[in-house]
């Protein structure tokens, strides 16, 4: 498996930049150095703001992203397996460290526990 914790720390220090490297890129860009696959390929430069990403996932963050991956959709996350999660109100994309959902904020890497809406891995 890719390195997890070295992806976190390479990666919680860009700047954020909606649709360069935001919380749904974030996931997905661990997705191409995990398993080789980009599940945000047919998004990357559809949005640079965050109305426009709530406009992009109007219908639900899982409606959105669910048809991109091609991972085996899971009860429960092991190591490294992605998701979407409720946080504050929201769908948002996140990374399992294998005891919390990492997500990426505006100001680096949020680690916390949230009840998952859905669940891809291998």
């Amino acid at each position: 498996m890719a390195d997890l914790w070295g992806y976190v720390q390479r990666t919680a220090v860009l700047p954020w930049r909606w649709g360069v490297q935001d919380c749904t890129i974030w996931v997905a860009d661990w997705c191409v150095e995990r398993w080789g696959i980009d599940p945000a390929a047919r998004y990357r430069g559809c949005y640079d703001s965050e109305d426009g990403a709530l406009r992009l996932t109007a219908a639900g963050l899982v409606a959105v992203v669910e048809p991109e991956i091609p991972l085996t959709r899971k009860d429960a996350p092991g190591e490294g397996d992605i998701g979407v999660i409720e946080f504050r109100g929201q769908q948002v994309s996140a990374i399992w460290s294998g005891q919390r959902w990492l997500i990426r904020t505006p100001r680096g890497v949020a680690e916390l526990r949230a009840p998952a809406i859905a669940i891809w891995g291998d």
